[in-house]
């Protein structure tokens, strides 16, 4: 794996918050760029491990997106992010932030 020998018998273990950061695949990978292309996100995994999910995962996170930003006029960051500590997802635990609605 990559120039690492993996020898038979060998434990290994895959981390999906570490391959999205891949810095063979992104060109500055932990910068946060909702634009980045090509992104081969990881989050919803691949092959025979693809989340059955993943598309009423992304039909749920469009229309949220449309509705609430529809409804927002800007939102801000308002304290610290507190990560999720776990191995095998990322994320945020809580992210305070301020919201000011559209008149």
């Amino acid at each position: 794996l990559g120039d690492t020998l993996i020898e038979e018998g060998q434990s290994i273990a895959m981390f999906y918050p570490s391959a999205n950061r891949d810095e063979d695949q992104f060109d500055d990978p932990f910068k946060f760029d909702i634009d980045r292309s090509p992104n081969k996100h990881l989050g919803f995994g691949f092959g025979g491990h693809t989340c059955l999910g993943q598309m009423l995962a992304r039909l749920e996170m469009t229309v949220f997106f449309r509705e609430f930003l529809r409804r927002v006029e800007s939102i801000e960051q308002d304290g610290d992010v507190r990560r999720i500590e776990a191995n095998l997802v990322g994320g945020f635990k809580a992210m305070p932030v301020r919201v000011h609605m559209a008149a």
